[in-house]
């Protein structure tokens, strides 16, 4: 596929706005309009319903563009759980990343189990990030319908005035409601009830979405879980022991040293007492 398929960020916009377009010229906008209540489609809510529908399909292309990775990342765990070594730490997959992490761990004599921790808690921040905009869309989608329920009010309203400083009599005034009050009134309410009900449907695509990619993220922090729980228990690294042997040998010259000081402070003590004494000295040697 080319590198400017469906996948490149800027195919969801444009194919969404794109669909929208065609739809509004087709009048596909106004029957959907009409099929939900609507007697009239005026021009603002018509053109508000069109952008609704391409928000509506830009956000579900977004999603759409996960489904591919979810499959790869199922598979590559799958493979995983049969045997770990078809895992290559090379790929660009949770399992394999963690593959990566556990062995250059290992070999340090870090903590495994911390390192993949983090790891995990990156892929749920990512996870989230990427979807940032996405869930932004969505919460759009009802917000354009209250636009395009303010927008035909305003327009029903100002209808209404013009028929009334035409004539004021009660007649008028009836036949004013049934002709711009009641049925601008019916296509106000259809684009926020539009733009509901494709809201509910983008929302309901994106938690699937998000539920499986979850999915896989658990399905690998289980299995090396696993992993982790078979390895025998830890042993003490090589400079580890080099190091206390070191620390022994050193023990034991700091005894050697402390005995030698011991003996010093014992013949300086003896030396100091046979010093106070009164000595006697004589210049014959007594027979």
């Amino acid at each position: 596929m080319s590198r400017f398929g469906w996948c490149h960020p800027a195919f969801a916009p444009v194919m969404g706005t794109m669909v929208a377009m065609l739809c509004h010229v087709a009048g596909l906008v106004g029957a959907l309009l009409k099929s939900v209540g609507a007697t009239t489609v005026p021009a603002a809510a018509e053109l508000v319903v069109t952008l609704i529908i391409a928000v509506f399909l830009t956000t579900v292309l977004r999603i759409a563009r996960v489904v591919p990775d979810i499959r790869r990342e199922s598979a590559a765990t799958a493979r995983a759980v049969t045997s770990v070594q078809a895992v290559h730490p090379g790929d660009d997959t949770l399992v394999a990343r963690r593959l990566k992490l556990f062995r250059e761990a290992a070999e340090a004599g870090n903590d495994a189990e911390a390192v993949l921790g983090a790891r995990s808690a990156l892929d749920e921040s990512e996870m989230a990030n990427k979807h940032h905009l996405d869930h932004a869309l969505i919460w759009a989608l009802p917000v354009f319908g209250f636009i395009g329920t303010a927008l035909t009010m305003a327009a029903m309203v100002t209808a209404f005035g013009d028929a009334l400083d035409r004539q004021g009599d009660a007649a008028a005034l009836m036949a004013a409601l049934k002709q711009h009050v009641l049925p601008e009134l019916a296509s106000a309410f259809g684009v926020t009830l539009i733009a509901l009900f494709l809201s509910v449907l983008a929302f309901g695509a994106m938690a699937l979405a998000e539920r499986a990619e979850r999915a896989n993220v658990a399905a690998a922090d289980e299995l090396f879980l696993l992993h982790l729980a078979r390895l025998p228990a830890k042993r003490t690294a090589p400079a580890l022991n080099g190091l206390a042997q070191e620390l022994a040998q050193s023990r034991g010259r700091t005894e050697e040293l402390i005995k030698g000081l011991d003996a010093l402070r014992t013949a300086v003590e003896t030396l100091a007492e046979s010093g106070g004494r009164p000595q006697r000295y004589t210049l014959v040697r007594e027979q």
